[in-house]
Parts: structure tokens; sequence; C-alpha cells
């Protein structure tokens, strides 16, 4: 996997926890997308970036600060959103797609364009104290439903209001998609087609077969500990 390649889509509070995992992983090169500018009000949750980065491009201010400790993999800002016109091009030629972004639309768009691909997906969202991790690889295999993010979504749903998010429930989404991520990386499936839902806030761990598994079942992970 030295050729590995891996597009980080998203510089929030899970995307600034996932950096420095995925440079402790065997990848040669991460791509890091984000249009966004760092704000002061983030912060607190945004661990890579400090006072002095307020009003900079957070793809820059992170590559810069994660480079010293990025074990010689090399780090690649895109400043820019991802949008209908430009996926397909920026995600072409990766690996892997981590995607920590916090709007359905676009989790939507970027679910598409991986399948259409074939490029393993880890997604990730965090919503207060909720925790949201689904793997995505389609192999091509006959799709019989449109995926995990379809449908017409609530004007809740198309944005996230992040101020009430603690950086801890960011630092867990990050280390549940890290823990996929490596799988994928060492041949394995990162729990392909299953949604971890987590409420930090009261320990409740729920595991959801994917829509193209058939039922939509809830499960807990450890049969023993069925509430």
């Amino acid at each position: 996997m030295g050729g590995t390649r891996i597009a980080l889509i998203g510089v929030g509070g899970t995307g600034c926890a996932l950096l420095p995992l995925l440079c402790a992983m065997p990848v040669h090169g991460i791509t890091i997308i984000d249009g966004d500018t760092v704000e002061a009000r983030n912060l607190e949750r945004q661990l890579l970036f400090t006072k002095e980065d307020v009003g900079k491009p957070k793809v820059h201010c992170a590559a810069a600060r994660q480079q010293p400790l990025a074990n010689g993999i090399g780090l690649y800002p895109e400043f820019r959103f991802v949008d209908a016109g430009n996926c397909s091009d920026l995600l072409q030629g990766h690996r892997l797609v981590a995607d920590c972004t916090d709007d359905l639309a676009v989790r939507g768009l970027i679910e598409d364009r991986c399948r259409t691909l074939r490029i393993p997906l880890v997604s990730g969202a965090v919503h207060g104290h909720q925790v949201q991790v689904i793997t995505v690889h389609d192999k091509g295999q006959p799709r019989a439903f449109n995926g995990f993010f379809h449908g017409r979504a609530s004007e809740d749903q198309l944005g996230c209001e992040m101020q009430q998010v603690p950086a801890a429930v960011t630092t867990l989404t990050a280390a549940l998609m890290a823990l996929r991520i490596r799988d994928i990386i060492n041949g394995g499936s990162g729990l392909d087609g299953k949604m971890d839902l987590v409420d930090a806030e009261h320990g409740r761990w729920m595991r959801i077969q994917g829509p193209e598994g058939g039922e939509l079942e809830d499960t807990p992970v450890d049969q023993r500990h069925r509430g």
C-alpha cells in the first residue's frame, strides 16, 4: 500500500481529529479538501488551528500544522468546496475517501461519486452528542437502493449546527472512522454497508445493516448487551 492516497473531505472538528490518525497509516499522500476558512468560534473543537489562523483557508493551515508530524506523507491542500461540477475530478485516483462534511446533500453527492468511481468511502457525521459512521464500497454489484443518503432531506438535515458539539465527540467520530479506514487499507471490508450510531451522552451504541443488506435491522454491537 506504499502508493495509497486518501482524500479527506472537510476539515472541521472531525477532519481535524482524523488527519493526524491518517498520518499514522501506511499511505503516501493525503488530499485535504475544504473551501472554508478558520473561524474563532470553532477553535475549541477544531484542534489543528490557533487564533493566528483565523480567516485563513483551513486546508492550508491544517497541512502546515500537520506536515512536520506526517511521517513523510505528502499533504496536498485543495481550497475549494466539493460540488457536482468538481467532485469526480477531486476524487479520481484516490484509494479511499474519508468524508467529514456536515451537509447531507454534499454527503449524498460524495457517496454517489464514490460508487461510480468504485472508491471505498468512510463517512462520519455528528449532531450534538450523536455520532454516525458508515462505510460504502461499491464493488460492481447491482444496486437495489440509492444508498444511505437518498430521498428528500429536511431543513435540519441539510446543514449541521456545530456550536453544541464537544471536541470529544468529533474525536470519537474520527477514531471510529480511522479504525474502518485502516481495515480497508489492510485489505478488509471496513464494515462495508454497516452504520454505527453512537449516543455519546448516554453511552449507547447501535449498528445498523445498510439498505443493500436487505432489511434495515437495528442490532447492538454485542448481542450479550441487548437492553
